[in-house]
């Protein structure tokens, strides 16, 4: 069937504002792909192939039972919400490469029906109060990266880094905050999260009680991705490569995109061409560290917050070979790429007299100058 309107007796989900009811075929996330291929969320995966794969490419140990499994693991899976819209005729796929500092994007980035970001990469608003960014002058940061966000792609590890998380937000027994449910949890930006980590035989953060926490109540703004979309991922574009253990974050929300939207556009990803620029935009300043392309594409030893050098992708994510992937993905027509620029810059604050302006974030009013950590006035 093609896209079109429906019978009245047909399934139909309303994408468009102006009501018009599509076919399953134009459903976006909220049903298979017609191809065959693994849904981009797990409510519509194929618990067969899903219960057969150990995780970071399915959830074996929970459809198994046992200390990470619940009562019923398999239909809570299947009851997860679908959201409320499930295509965009076109998107951002926004990364964090420092290409994107000074490339004036953001204008391009926010014209699209929805901008999705990877991880925690902060937004215009965000950065102009980030302490290693290289600048704190926000309409700067607007013009450079944009100022919209609409979904964010993130792992379950770095969902545990948002005061919303369940674990936080929950009063005990159930967690350490003050909330006794999930109510109040913020509806913007809508969350796409996966369970990406390698972790062998084990679920980590994603078995059952942290599952049902966070995704199985009427309040979740957050939606599981399913991990057959990260194993067709790693069998397209990643098998046997060195150095590869999982896609990266950024694959991913290219991959949920591709479901999700009618075009994709990606901004602030590499290609493998700027080796020197800074590898965040946002970890580019005087108080950062600045690690470059070049340190992630060679995977190069980085010193950690004790001083001690590590990998810089921590051994997961071969990022030359993805470069690879990326141009590929463009040559053949799948998304199409801004790449910014590979010239090393700040992304060019305003100078007042020959100074960039904003070098430091603002002191808030309410706040005192308390001397030593934690001297000062709290919040009113």
């Amino acid at each position: 069937m093609g896209r079109g309107r429906l019978l009245p007796t047909d399934p139909c989900h309303f994408e468009d504002s102006d009501g018009r009811c599509h076919a399953p075929e134009s459903r976006g996330v909220c049903a298979p792909p017609p191809s065959g291929r693994p849904s981009a969320l797990i409510q519509h995966a194929d618990l067969e192939t899903l219960c057969r794969q150990q995780p970071p490419y399915g959830f074996k140990p929970l459809c198994a039972g046992g200390s990470e499994a619940g009562p019923d693991s398999l239909p809570l899976l299947r009851r997860l919400r679908d959201p409320a819209r499930c295509h965009y005729p076109s998107c951002a796929v926004v990364g964090a490469s420092g290409t994107l500092l000074g490339a004036r994007l953001g204008a391009s980035i926010d014209a699209h029906d929805a901008v999705i970001r990877v991880n925690l990469a902060p937004d215009a608003r965000e950065s102009a109060r980030a302490r290693a960014a290289p600048h704190r002058h926000e309409p700067t940061w607007a013009a450079d990266i944009g100022a919209r966000t609409t979904w964010r792609v993130m792992t379950m590890e770095g969902y545990g880094y948002l005061n919303h998380y369940a674990r936080f937000w929950l009063q005990p027994p159930l967690g350490h905050g003050v909330h006794p449910n999930m109510s109040g949890v913020p509806q913007e930006p809508l969350l796409a999260i996966s369970c990406h980590a390698p972790t062998g035989k084990r679920m980590g953060r994603c078995r059952y009680d942290r599952l049902k926490q966070t995704f199985d109540h009427p309040h979740s703004a957050s939606h599981l991705i399913s991990p057959l979309l990260l194993n067709e991922i790693y069998t397209t574009h990643f098998r046997k490569v060195r150095g590869q253990r999982t896609p990266s974050t950024g694959m991913t929300a290219i991959a949920f995109a591709r479901q999700l939207c009618g075009a994709v556009h990606l901004y602030g990803f590499g290609n493998g061409s700027c080796g020197e620029q800074c590898y965040h935009y946002y970890d580019c300043g005087p108080t950062s560290t600045n690690p470059t392309q070049t340190h992630f594409l060679e995977d190069e030893k980085l010193p950690d917050a004790r001083g001690r050098l590590q990998s810089a992708t921590g051994g997961f994510h071969n990022f030359s070979a993805q470069a690879v992937v990326l141009r590929g993905m463009v040559e053949r027509g799948e998304v199409v790429a801004h790449w910014g620029r590979c010239d090393r810059n700040d992304g060019g604050p305003p100078l007042v007299g020959g100074k960039p302006i904003y070098l430091s974030v603002p002191r808030s009013r309410g706040r005192a100058r308390g001397k030593g950590r934690g001297r000062g006035k709290g919040r009113g």
